[in-house]
């Protein structure tokens, strides 16, 4: 196997990581997490990172993997960051709706999130030496 394969199973390898992690990360909100306020909110923020690694398990086409990945980042730091507001409302301690968000992004889940997109993105650009004719 050549550099470039290496690299292409390496990527890989660290967005199947990174989907593991964000989909245990869903299935360990769900305990404890008060559904009967703000369903929705909830349910995404349950749902969406669940989903990750079964994206990286059956989806394919490495385009629709990565657009896939984008939306439920896009969508998993837009409910996590309500549900912090939320909180933090309740609590008195919010400064602004950036800082929320900031801080949300800063979690280790929404940044593992985003990491399957950037290293997704990472393997769709080198492509996959399989499909490739070796020289």
């Amino acid at each position: 196997m050549n550099l470039l394969g290496m690299s292409w199973v390496g990527l890989r390898v660290a967005v199947g990581v990174c989907s593991a992690f964000v989909t245990l990360h869903g299935l360990y909100g769900v305990y404890g997490l008060d559904f009967r306020r703000d369903t929705l909110v909830s349910v995404l923020y349950c749902l969406l990172p669940f989903l990750s690694f079964f994206v990286f398990l059956f989806i394919k086409a490495p385009k629709l993997e990565t657009s896939l990945f984008a939306l439920i980042a896009g969508g998993y730091l837009a409910a996590y960051s309500m549900l912090d507001w939320r909180t933090c409302d309740a609590l008195g301690y919010c400064t602004s709706v950036t800082a929320t968000v900031f801080k949300t992004l800063c979690t280790k889940a929404v940044l593992a999130s985003f990491g399957a997109i950037l290293f997704s993105g990472a393997a769709l650009l080198l492509g996959d030496p399989k499909s490739k004719p070796s020289a």
